[in-house]
């Protein structure tokens, strides 16, 4: 019996990860798929005759018409990494693969798009950027391509992948330029994003085609401190792959079956009971399976117990008449894969749900650059440390201290990750703005005079507006300017009171305080944590949160001991 694939393709174009659409050489949109419509925050009805290029309010007129004249002259596919503006008013980034349809005498008369959002991963990859500059993107252990050229265009510095790519060393290749190497050409390549990095000084986003590899490159300039340029490092990564997919996805629009040859991720069927009955993709060569090995199993037939239960509770969602998404990890020939599944029901046309279409994306490198982005901020942070150490050893000590107490508490609480987060790394920092404070008052042995003690109040401000240009997409500057708040509103600088302090500042307020009494000073000894303990007690819910304070003395109570010495 002749499988029916019509049912498979409607579902392929409704699918949550896919925005598909057609549109008439002056953008006017002639079909648009429900995820398109969700996604700009429209009825599919409305959409039709309104032209994308105001849906989508950004100003690409210039770089349009040039890809559509490339797409009239050569009949050539066009891939595009644009921005859009969603319904609330948010930056979003599509990845988007166009293909010409030409009538008879080969005039294109509208184009066939569809659309991935990859938002998240240009997101992480420009935070990795800016958090470390060229020194994050000369990472020896990707497999993209890192270049880094010095203004005249020669190679400074390549990576390992760039290396084995023209089967040469890396010191062979120092000091080349990249079209030599790679064409043997004496002149750059035309529109090269490098080139253009140069002139321009600006980030430069592009492709290279030479004969039938298409290459995608992300070229960076580096600039010093007194903004000279001092080169580019460039991105580079074979998309031949993806063009083909995308021409494969779109030629296969009446007929779902052409799928399976053309896209790198794993694509499948499950009937009701939650059996594979079919797989489909170049995943399963690239994993080295077989179709045979999934077809007829089910989720626990494949995994263990314990990890099925996410397939199956997932299954029950799609089986109910609705997508859903989840990511999951596989351990495969001893390395941990990290995957992001997007299931959706397949209707028969009465409506019934007889089975689930779905599609697992390997999504490796973004969890990879995520670790090596928090990595970074990690450096960061033990480097402001280690300015401050030098300094005043004492403070340096005492924020480690506070640290850990306040995760502690925060854990008590039951605060969000990302609140505990927030959390961690203040406490490093909360005391970084004596930096602008004289070492002989932070370390006088004595009582501090007046002007002496205004100077040490200024600390919470110093050490935001050190801070505040750094974005730690948490709002770790404000928490250390409101750590000597007080809830009666007595504290400073702001004078702020009750629930105008953030939570995350409440928590470290108490912290600090329990470990300068507790801890050793270099002017006095510790007075001890009963004596820490008695003030927080005396003055909760007037200068301390009670519920921070609760939760403090239950942690301490189960035998909180600090890991590190005061002077550590």
């Amino acid at each position: 019996m002749e499988k029916d694939y019509s049912s498979l393709y409607n579902a392929l174009v409704d699918h949550p990860d896919l925005l598909i659409c057609r549109w008439l050489p002056d953008t006017s949109l002639t079909f648009v798929n429900d995820t398109y419509a969700r996604f700009y925050g429209y009825e599919k009805s409305e959409m039709i005759g309104k032209k994308w290029l105001e849906i989508t309010k950004i100003n690409i007129q210039e770089d349009l018409r040039f890809s559509i004249n490339r797409a009239e002259m050569l009949g050539d596919s066009i891939v595009r990494e644009d921005p859009v503006i969603d319904p609330q008013g948010k930056e979003r980034w599509v990845r988007w693969y166009n293909r010409p349809i030409t009538d008879d005498s080969g005039v294109v008369v509208e184009f066939q798009s569809i659309g991935i959002d990859i938002t998240d991963q240009r997101r992480t990859t420009q935070k990795l950027l800016e958090s470390e500059h060229v020194m994050s993107l000369i990472l020896d252990n990707i497999d993209e391509l890192v270049a880094y050229h010095s203004p005249d265009m020669s190679l400074v510095w390549v990576n390992g992948a760039y290396a084995r790519s023209r089967n040469k060393s890396q010191r062979e290749l120092t000091g080349k330029l990249c079209h030599e190497i790679w064409y043997g050409s004496k002149q750059p390549c035309e529109n090269c994003p490098v080139v253009r990095a140069v002139k321009e000084r600006k980030n430069v986003t592009g492709e290279i085609i030479s004969g039938e590899r298409v290459w995608h490159i992300k070229a960076y300039p580096v600039f010093g401190q007194d903004g000279e340029l001092l080169g580019v490092v460039d991105l580079s990564y074979e998309v031949t792959e993806e063009r083909k997919l995308s021409e494969e996805l779109v030629r296969s629009e009446e007929r779902f079956k052409k799928l399976e040859s053309s896209t790198n991720d794993i694509i499948f069927e499950l009937d009701r009971e939650g059996r594979h009955t079919a797989v489909y993709g170049r995943w399963l060569e690239k994993m080295g399976f077989k179709e045979e090995f999934f077809l007829g199993r089910s989720a626990g037939d494949i995994f263990s117990a314990k990890d099925a239960l996410v397939h199956e509770y997932n299954n029950a969602i799609a089986l109910g008449g609705k997508s859903t998404n989840y990511e999951w990890s596989a351990e495969i020939d001893g390395e941990r894969i990290f995957y992001s599944t997007s299931l959706s029901p397949i209707f028969d046309r009465e409506g019934n749900v007889t089975g689930i279409v779905g599609i697992g994306r390997d999504i490796t490198d973004i969890k990879r650059a995520e670790e090596a982005l928090k990595r970074s901020w990690d450096q960061l942070i033990m480097t402001l440390s280690r300015m401050l150490r030098i300094k005043d050893p004492y403070t340096a000590g005492h924020q480690e201290r506070v640290k850990e107490i306040a995760v502690a508490v925060s854990e008590e609480i039951g605060l969000s990750p990302r609140s505990r987060e927030t959390i961690r790394i203040a406490s490093l920092l909360h005391d970084i703005g004596k930096l602008a404070i004289p070492a002989d008052i932070l370390n006088k042995p004595g009582k501090l005079n007046e002007i002496e003690w205004g100077l040490i109040k200024q600390h919470p401000e110093q050490g935001f507006e050190l801070l505040k240009g750094i974005d730690f997409e948490m709002p770790v500057a404000e928490v250390i300017l409101q750590h000597h708040e007080r809830i009666n509103g007595s504290g400073y600088p702001l004078g702020l009171k009750g629930e105008e302090i953030s939570i995350e500042a409440r928590v470290l307020a108490v912290a600090d305080v329990f470990e300068a009494i507790s801890s050793h000073r270099p002017y006095r000894p510790s007075l001890g944590v009963e004596e820490a303990l008695a003030e927080l007690k005396k003055n909760s819910g007037v200068l301390y949160d009670r519920e921070v304070v609760d939760a403090l003395l239950r942690v301490i109570e189960r035998g909180f001991v600090f890991d590190t010495d005061p002077f550590e």
